[in-house]
């Protein structure tokens, strides 16, 4: 799981955790040597994660301020990666449903801007309808994350409902790194409390 160092805090999924040492990657400062002691057979441990956290801060890069698209080779894996033959993907086509997972609304993603979803900025179009078929509105969330890394998104997406198409539109959702990214939408009544959710699995290639 990749985290992100941030005024001596560690950010992991979504929540800070107090970094139990002011280090500095690439060389032990005074600092550091002062308060730490590091016991005989500890120090290959300590140079692993120093190492881990180093690969990760270059793997992922700041999000544009708008949650546009990234520069090519900014941010996540570059390269050659994919994922399209994962199990767990869902082949996008507009229109897909899930099911939610306590079975009182089903969750249709309508469309996607691009198409099929892709690195960097992407705006979804989706509705929630109840076992009769009729459109639900209320407060949809949207949870991005990638389960194989155990991060998020640095960018939360504006969620708005037209009432004359019965749609609502999740923008920008920001996938900014290659992989598999699990996008899950939760219907919240007034007192804020979930009815239901369902997850999609999409393959972000790049």
């Amino acid at each position: 799981m990749c985290s992100r160092p941030q005024d001596d805090k560690f950010v992991v999924a979504g929540r800070f955790t107090q970094a139990a040492l002011p280090v500095t990657v690439g060389g032990v400062d005074a600092t550091l040597r002062r308060r730490v002691r590091v016991r005989s057979g500890s120090l290959s441990t300590l140079v692993s994660v120093l190492a881990l956290g180093a690969a990760c801060s270059a793997s992922e890069a700041s999000p544009p301020a708008d949650g546009g698209d990234a520069a090519p080779g900014a941010g996540g894996l570059t390269g050659d990666v994919s994922c399209s033959d994962d199990p767990r993907v869902d082949a996008y086509v507009a229109g897909i449903t899930r099911e939610g997972e306590r079975g009182t609304l089903s969750f249709r993603l309508d469309a996607s801007d691009p198409a099929p979803p892709a690195k960097g900025g992407n705006a979804l179009e989706a509705s929630v309808v109840d076992a009769e078929g009729n459109p639900v509105a209320g407060q949809l969330g949207i949870v991005l994350v990638m389960p194989d890394h155990g991060h998020g998104t640095q960018v939360e997406p504006v969620v708005s409902y037209d009432e004359a198409t019965e749609r609502f539109t999740l923008a920008p959702v920001y996938l900014f790194m290659a992989g598999v990214w699990r996008v899950t939408l939760e219907l919240r009544d007034e007192s804020s409390k979930i009815r239901d959710r369902a997850s999609f699995y999409f393959c972000i290639e790049g």
